[in-house]
């Protein structure tokens, strides 16, 4: 479970207190269904900064860090290179989100070994795939280099609505197409992608 972060905007998100509280308000299982409490943290400027302090990312499972246009102004590969050196940098960031948007291009190869040094896992987006620049082949490019150099990633569907949670189609046509490593994919497995997220509330 990983809302938006305040930096959206009224409407599209929850207050900070809304994540501070999630590991006291939210069961950890809810009908037999394991519930992860985190958070799609928003990229506010180039520099990589965040849109919620410390203090809240303590209190989650896991942190996404991501890139959104009514946020953080399109800018140039050297300017993304630098929020995605600043993000991987970052110690409680786990996701790195949607990163095959054509909107916020960035040196790929150089990035993502940054991802592999520092252990970040980076989201394959299904949602991505039809919605946003030149997402199909990013994230085929970006698949391939977390292949070539062994970066951990993980397959969303973003859904923001009930009847999409679930809809990795688009992804996993890719990586059956480049012949994606499943031992890579952390959440392949419900105790895999619980002893992978270092916050995870055991």
């Amino acid at each position: 479970m990983t809302d938006h972060a305040p930096g959206l905007g009224i409407g599209e998100t929850f207050p900070k207190s809304y994540f501070g509280n999630m590991r006291k308000a939210i069961p950890k299982v809810v009908d037999g269904i394991r519930i992860i409490k985190g958070v799609e943290a928003n990229v506010m400027d180039n520099d990589g900064n965040l849109d919620l302090p410390t203090s809240t990312f303590q209190k989650l499972d896991l942190v996404i860090a991501s890139c959104h246009e009514k946020v953080v102004k399109p800018a140039t590969i050297k300017e993304h290179d630098n929020i995605w050196e600043n993000i991987a940098k970052n110690p409680w960031v786990d996701i790195i989100g949607h990163s095959g948007n054509g909107n916020y291009d960035f040196s790929h190869e150089k990035i993502i070994k940054l991802f592999k040094e520092y252990d970040k896992i980076v989201e394959i987006n299904s949602s991505s795939f039809p919605h946003r620049k030149n997402a199909r082949k990013n994230c085929r490019d970006i698949a391939l280099l977390c292949k070539k150099y062994g970066v951990k990633i993980t397959i969303s569907s973003d859904a923001h609505f009930a009847t999409d949670i679930g809809n990795f189609t688009e992804s996993l046509n890719m990586l059956e197409d480049i012949q994606f490593p499943q031992e890579l994919i952390v959440n392949r497995d419900l105790d895999i992608l619980i002893e992978t997220l270092p916050k995870v509330e055991k």
